[in-house]
């Protein structure tokens, strides 16, 4: 598993070394918590819908993020009759890293009660822990992905926020789609209040 975070890592400092060096330094976000509704499987949207929740830690310019994140999804199917035997649970651990504009503003949110905004295309990789079982609900265990996101956030702090959020994710391996609509609080730690 290890071998198969090499990708976007690479891929990630390869573009985030040109575009560091018009910055003082990476922002450093942590998402805590991230609550989405998601489905995990968008072709049975019918019978795959959920939520989940993730922690995650971003390393971030203006124009890229690198983010780990660890989280679970819990999904059922509405239309079966007992829903307790439709639940799956699917903790997951992934590694990402998106270009475009990234929680950011025509003042590269140098200024609170401003809009800001992320709109990003991203690749990564996500390791699932589940029962042996490959199906929609229990995906092979480690797979590729390539995905957008959007959010909107109204900065009224310079070191906790929150967002909202819509994200799209297409794994390879298992030709699944995945879709997250969902909030979001944020924690700048470089932020200081003057």
């Amino acid at each position: 598993m290890p071998s198969l975070f090499i990708a976007p890592i690479l891929f990630f400092f390869l573009l985030f070394g040109p575009l560091a060096s018009a910055q003082t330094g990476p922002r450093l976000f942590l998402d805590f918590p991230s609550v989405f509704l998601v489905t995990t499987d968008a072709q049975r949207l019918s019978s795959n819908v959920g939520l989940g929740s993730d922690l995650s830690m971003n390393i971030a310019t203006h124009h890229s993020v690198l983010r780990f994140k660890g989280g679970s999804t819990f999904t059922l199917d509405p239309q079966n009759t007992d829903l307790l035997a439709s639940l799956n649970s699917v903790p997951f651990l992934s590694m990402e890293a998106g270009v475009g504009r990234y929680r950011s503003n025509g003042n590269k949110c140098a200024r609170t009660h401003r809009p800001a905004f992320t709109a990003i295309a991203k690749a990564g990789v996500s390791h699932f822990f589940f029962p042996p079982v490959v199906t929609a609900d229990h995906p092979r265990s480690t797979d590729y992905y390539l995905g957008v996101e959007l959010g909107y956030f109204y900065i009224r702090d310079i070191i906790r926020n929150s967002e909202v959020f819509a994200s799209g994710n297409y794994y390879l391996n298992n030709n699944l789609i995945q879709v997250e609509l969902g909030f979001r609080n944020f924690f700048n730690l470089r932020g200081r209040r003057r």
